[in-house]
Formats: structure tokens, sequence, C-alpha cells
């Protein structure tokens, strides 16, 4: 089932709301969208608004197409740490295992030595 929606369009320094068949609404602070949309709906008995509502924000077509890259490139970013993490315990283990010690893994990996101890203690997950 789709919830019913709420669109939000920048307006004197507020907010307004469209939402199918009611009128719109003015609320000052983005916060208050849901509440406020989800009140006037209930009120209109809007089918499915008793399961919650979903907000859109739009901005136009120029910072709607910025807001989606800046928070995929934010995802990606948090992606590629993670891969990088899994590398640096790969490492460390593959140096571990040529009998290197953990100031010298350390040292060539560029962290300290209580990081390779963590490197060390966290499974080397493949990836």
């Amino acid at each position: 089932m789709d919830l019913p929606k709420i669109v939000a369009h920048r307006a004197d320094g507020g907010w307004m709301l469209e939402m199918d068949g009611i009128v719109p609404a003015y609320v000052r602070r983005l916060s208050e969208a849901a509440e406020c949309g989800r009140a006037l709906m209930k009120a209109a008995a809007v089918p499915g608004v008793e399961h919650g509502v979903q907000l859109k924000v739009d901005l136009g077509d120029e910072l709607n197409r910025r807001v989606k890259a800046s928070t995929q490139a934010t995802i990606d970013a948090h992606k590629a740490q993670l891969q990088a993490a899994a590398e640096l315990r790969r490492t460390a283990s593959a140096l571990k295992s040529q009998d290197m010690t953990g100031r010298d893994i350390a040292h060539i990996l560029g962290v300290s030595p209580q990081r390779v101890s963590q490197l060390l203690a966290q499974p080397a997950t493949g990836g």
C-alpha cells in the first residue's frame, strides 16, 4: 500500500504543503510538515493516512539534482571507507603472517600499534 503523499515547496520563508484533494497548507518549518499534513489528511479521511505519510521535498530541478548527487556521494564515500578498512585488515593480516611485529606493521601501514592490534583482532573479510 502506498502511503499518502505530501509535497513541500519553499514559500515565503516556510513551506507550502500540497496534498491530493486537500487545500494547500503552510508551515514555518519543514520538521512540522509531515505532522501537519497527516493531521489535515486525517481530518479529510484520506485513505491510508493511519499508516503514515510520505513527505517529498521539492526544491526545483537544480537543487533536487544537487541534493541527490551529494547524498549519493556520501553513500559512495562510506562504501569506499568500508572497503578500505577491509583491505587494511587483510593487509595487516598478510604482514603478520610474514612474522612481522605489530610495531613493524604499524610503521609500514602508517597507523598506530594500537590500530594494528584492532585490525588483527577483527576478521579479515573478503571483498
